[in-house]
């Protein structure tokens, strides 16, 4: 399987494409790095937003923690690279240059929103994983706001083709992450980062087996989707998130796992592991 990878390039997008590299069936032709996080650089010119801040630099030292190691002692197989600023993947010269390398599949993880003939030229073989569950979450923070909202069962992770829309294609498989009693949101967050990855790559090896025929529940069942924008990301909202952690949220979900999970189903393939 040949690919070209769009993401971003922070440890947790290198992680991934060096986990990439060490599958003998995939054959990355490129990658192309998104330097900068908006949310972030908002948040620093903002002398308000300290609470945010801190939530930050706390996600950034656990995931440290958890891929760093990875990084340092993961094979150094080399595939061409490049880092663009955030938000020019879109333009046509990224895409005659793709075009030129002629991949079979673009698989898309942490990127900025891509549009235009990209998304045409390339219909069903751009592979995104959109870190939440469509459609009930969609838009930005979509594996924080559960946690905000108390409402763990709608944590989880996506896989789909990408579409013009906001996390609107269609749906491949969806999973759910592995929690414990004593976990915080961040050491809970990066543990399901690793599933994310083996799971994406089983995905990228079988995409040309799979069936989706089955893959519509969402249209049999209506669904009320929660749309949220970078500007939801608060101080309040942070507060919020930690003091359910702290009230008692995961233990009181996971006495009740089996039937609150029951009530937000999932798609799930039954070729992917």
């Amino acid at each position: 399987m040949k690919i070209v990878i769009i993401t971003g390039s922070s440890i947790r997008h290198k992680a991934f494409v060096n986990r990439v590299k060490m599958s003998k069936e995939i054959q990355i032709q490129k990658v192309f790095y998104e330097r900068g996080d908006i949310l972030l650089k908002d948040i620093n010119e903002n002398s308000n937003n300290k609470i945010q801040m801190n939530h930050f630099l706390s996600r950034e030292a656990t995931e440290k923690d958890f891929f760093s190691w990875f990084l340092e002692y993961s094979e150094k197989k080399f595939v061409k690279e490049e880092f663009i600023q955030r938000g020019l993947i879109s333009e046509n010269s990224f895409l005659k240059e793709i075009n030129s390398i002629n991949p079979e599949y673009i698989i898309v993880y942490g990127s900025s929103i891509i549009k235009g003939e990209l998304i045409e030229e390339y219909k069903d073989r751009i592979l995104n994983v959109h870190l939440g569950l469509s459609p009930y979450y969609r838009g930005s923070g979509t594996n924080y706001f559960p946690f905000v909202n108390n409402e763990p069962e709608y944590c989880g992770a996506t896989f789909m083709f990408l579409d013009s829309g906001i996390d609107t294609g269609q749906i491949i498989h969806q999973i759910r992450p592995l929690i414990y009693s004593t976990d915080s949101f961040h050491q809970l967050s990066n543990r399901f980062l690793i599933k994310v990855f083996e799971t994406y790559i089983e995905l990228i090896k079988n995409i040309k087996s799979l069936d989706f025929e089955n893959n519509d529940i969402f249209k049999r069942k209506s669904v009320n989707s929660k749309i949220y924008r970078r500007k939801d990301f608060t101080n309040e909202s942070v507060v919020r998130l930690y003091s359910n952690f702290e009230n008692g949220m995961i233990v009181s979900y996971l006495k009740n796992k089996k039937l609150r999970d029951k009530e937000v189903p999932l798609i799930e393939n039954p070729k992917i592991n």
